[in-house]
């Protein structure tokens, strides 16, 4: 069967956060409103705008919108849901449940880029209890159950079974036992062990989550090269954008500056983790330990000025191992393209592959652009700089997945 979706969202925002996760794997995607008929080829995200409406509104809402559907011309089938519980979701994936009737439904909701995870069965907003923030008390929508197996049993009287994620991270996961099912997640990885679970199972599914599960599912049928990202910068913003890398998963590769220039780290030890995270399939970030945690500064300095460096020798001595190390990585292993913090880290990385420069083709984000490698042995590599300083705290993960995209804009 062709690879289409059929995603049905609650509101129109998260209908195209969802679609635009097709879009970027090169799916033609349109998104319909409720009612509308679902006459095309392509993948279909129908936007039924139930959220704000009362609980048993929202579940005729969604019925109604797929008593047309004819459900055999999809491959998979995703009830997309707020990943801070928002809305009726209960009611509209009963709702999808009656008028699908699929043999499993697996309800894994995290979201681990912007935070979101599941954790005994409980949602939660960077570590916290979804019912324990300000979410709980939103005028308009308040949430009122993070819990999602008790979620579930607002409307199910089957068994609603619990998948903790020791059990996701098990060698002999499965979904046996079942037909409804919540999974703890808290990084992509377990989202993709989930839905190979779900393939592996064979059942005919429906899957419940967010744009993550979207994103996942398309990342394990249309798979692309990891992203690389090079860092040096001291900038307390480059600082942040990395500790928010590291909670959505990216792997970080820590390279210790000041052991490095005493000689009791060999630089060749992180460049071999870095490939070896980057041919796993991971998204991978070789990054200065300074700019990781800024109290190492001063002890590089020091070691630096023992050593008769002043400190912007120190800076030169650090980009330039950096940048090194970067070409070996690339040497190595093929990436979709690479991400550099802080200008003088970019000009290096480039000297370093004997560039003759390069092409804009895009702004990604404002004063952020893309660009494609000019000249040498990299020739058409793609590269995002960034100056340390400068942007949102996930400017950096936005940068890695935006190099990722294909066709590259």
């Amino acid at each position: 069967m062709e690879e289409r979706y059929l995603i049905i969202a609650d509101d129109f925002t998260g209908a195209n956060d969802t679609g635009v996760q097709l879009k970027r794997r090169g799916y033609p995607t349109e998104v319909l409103f409720a009612g509308k008929p679902v006459d095309s080829q392509k993948s279909i995200v129908i936007d039924t705008e139930s959220r704000n409406a009362l609980p048993g509104h929202a579940y005729e809402i969604v019925r109604h919108s797929l008593e047309q559907v004819d459900f055999g011309q999809f491959r998979y089938i995703i009830k997309k849901v707020d990943s801070t519980m928002r809305g009726n979701i209960a009611q509209e994936i009963k709702a999808v449940d009656e008028a699908f009737c699929p043999e499993l439904v697996v309800f894994a909701p995290a979201l681990p880029a912007l935070g979101r995870t599941t954790m005994d069965g409980v949602q939660c907003l960077n570590g916290v209890e979804i019912c324990k923030t300000e979410l709980s008390k939103d005028p308009k929508n308040p949430v009122m159950e993070d819990n999602l197996v008790k979620l579930l049993g607002q409307v199910y009287e089957e068994p609603v079974l619990l998948k903790y994620l020791p059990d996701v991270r098990s060698q002999s996961f499965s979904l046996d036992g079942g037909r409804i099912f919540v999974c703890d997640a808290e990084s992509d990885d377990d989202l993709k062990r989930i839905i190979a679970a779900v393939r592996q199972d064979g059942r005919r599914a429906l899957y419940v989550g967010t744009a993550g599960m979207a994103d996942n599912m398309m990342e394990l049928e249309k798979p692309t090269l990891p992203s690389f990202g090079v860092v040096a910068s001291i900038s307390s913003v480059a600082n942040e954008q990395m500790h928010y890398c590291e909670r959505a998963g990216y792997a970080m590769v820590k390279v210790p500056v000041a052991q490095l220039m005493t000689g009791t780290a060999r630089p060749e030890e992180y460049r071999d983790m870095a490939v070896e995270y980057l041919k796993s399939g991971r998204d991978t970030i070789l990054l200065t330990d300074t700019a990781y945690d800024r109290e190492l500064i001063e002890l590089s300095q020091e070691v630096g000025e023992k050593s008769g460096m002043d400190l912007t020798e120190v800076g030169d001595y650090v980009r330039s191992l950096i940048g090194r190390m970067a070409k070996e990585v690339l040497d190595s292993v093929e990436v979709s393209g690479v991400y550099l913090t802080g200008g003088d880290t970019a000009l290096g990385m480039l000297m370093n592959i004997g560039a003759d420069g390069s092409e804009i083709l895009a702004e990604i984000l404002v004063g952020v652009p893309l660009v494609r490698v000019k000249g040498g042995a990299y020739e058409g590599l793609k590269l995002v700089t960034k100056a340390g300083a400068f942007g949102t705290e996930d400017a950096a993960a936005f940068a890695m997945r935006k190099i990722k995209e294909r066709g590259g804009i």
